[in-house]
């Protein structure tokens, strides 16, 4: 095998091997991308319940190790063998995790749905309000313009027409059809219990027998790879878990600080629907960059119903609300957990969101934000092995390679 890698014409042809590989399996992508994203939607089913336990375990992490390096030395200062002590320590840090968790869900529940409740109740009821306050904005805007007025009125009675023909040629037969949605729909509710079900025994598991998987891990690579090269992706591997788990908790951290702020911001201005909006506004800052617009746009048209000048307070509200988030309160949070550009957190949600939808909007940019690092550490490995300047200023004026040991002489 030696001989033939020495072979002048061994590299060409493995060289043209992978190209030719690789260019079959982009053109199957991409005459086939209905397929791939459907594969890539069954995969996410498939694996959701892992990510949920992921993210769980990402959460209890710091409560248990918290718990865990006050309760082991205690036990050992008691006499407790350490094999006993390193075990009860482990299930009563891992319980006490669990516990808070259940604990802050359950409180979160028990104060929040009863409000949601009653909003989303006021929101029906006042929809007939809603109406005329609509037809009111449309009566006035139309006073002075009977042209437009009168194809606005054959507007309505053709629409009116039309849901009378569906009502009696459509609605009847399409009962089978709504009922196959609302039976999809109780299937989905219940296939995300049992995700979430799923993925609470994946992170107990996970983190009851975190060492022993971390060990496996490491055991495998060391097996696998010279000792250069595992050092190198236990390095990696140390920096990824850095990436997510600052990302993870400090992301629904910040969320949950902006929630309170927007929350108690819409009681001093008087907003209406102060939990439901703050909920709203809370659980869509998850996902960077959108965030604070998929939040914030159905919320001021929700007020717009009600008050437009109350509307036009909270527009205002949450543009002070995330600059503060933005420049404050993110940063100070998530520090430079990221570390790539608004340009590359915008790429990796649209790419990730639409591959994966809302998991992948959450989860893109940390993903992005890895195989970046990585990308960039492989660059500049390359670039020392050739001597070559690291800074990406070096490059900005160069037309041809030799121009780079002109700019180390004049640096």
């Amino acid at each position: 095998m030696r001989k033939w890698k020495e072979h002048k014409y061994f590299n060409l042809g493995a060289m043209l091997l992978c190209v030719g590989t690789i260019s079959l399996v982009l053109l199957a992508i991409v005459l086939n991308l209905d397929a791939v994203g459907q594969m890539f939607k069954t995969i996410q089913r498939v694996i959701s319940p892992m990510l949920v336990g992921l993210v769980l375990a990402y959460l209890m992490n710091p409560l248990m190790n918290f718990m865990e390096k006050r309760l082991y030395p205690l036990l050992l200062k008691k006499k407790v063998p350490e094999t006993k002590a390193k075990r009860r320590s482990r299930v009563a840090s891992l319980s006490f995790a669990l516990l808070v968790m259940l604990v802050l869900v359950y409180e979160f529940c028990a104060l929040l749905l009863p409000q949601l409740y009653e909003s989303i109740v006021g929101i029906v009821n006042n929809f007939s309000n809603y109406y005329v306050t609509i037809e009111g904005w449309i009566t006035d805007f139309l006073a002075d313009k009977p042209e437009i007025q009168s194809y606005v009125n054959r507007l309505i009675s053709e629409a009116f027409a039309f849901l009378k023909n569906w009502a009696n040629d459509g609605l009847l037969p399409g009962i089978e059809t709504v009922l196959t949605g609302l039976t999809t729909s109780i299937v989905t509710v219940v296939r995300a219990l049992l995700n979430v079900l799923i993925g609470v025994f994946a992170a107990i598991y996970m983190l009851y027998s975190r060492d022993i998987f971390l060990a496996q891990s490491k055991k495998v690579i060391v097996a696998l790879f010279t000792e250069q090269t595992s050092d190198r992706i236990l390095g990696i591997g140390r920096r990824i878990h850095k990436v997510f788990s600052g990302f993870i908790i400090g992301k629904i951290l910040d969320s949950l600080i902006i929630g309170l702020l927007c929350y108690f911001g819409m009681l001093i201005l008087k907003l209406p629907y102060p939990e439901l909006i703050a909920t709203v506004v809370g659980v869509t800052n998850v996902i960077p960059f959108f965030g604070p617009f998929i939040g914030a746009i159905p919320s001021a048209f929700l007020i717009l119903l009600v008050n437009p000048l109350q509307a036009l307070y909270f527009v205002i509200f949450v543009l002070v609300l995330q600059q503060l988030d933005g420049n404050v309160i993110g940063p100070r949070i998530l520090g430079d957990t990221i570390g790539i550009s608004g340009f590359w957190v915008l790429v990796s949600i649209t790419v990730a969101g639409g591959l994966f939808g809302f998991t992948g909007m959450v989860l893109g940019v940390p993903v992005f934000a890895v195989a970046y690092t990585l990308l960039a550490d492989f660059v500049s490995y390359k670039l020392k092995g050739k001597q070559k300047p690291l800074q990406t200023k070096a490059y900005q004026t160069i037309q041809k390679v030799e121009d780079l040991n002109e700019t180390e002489t004049d640096a």
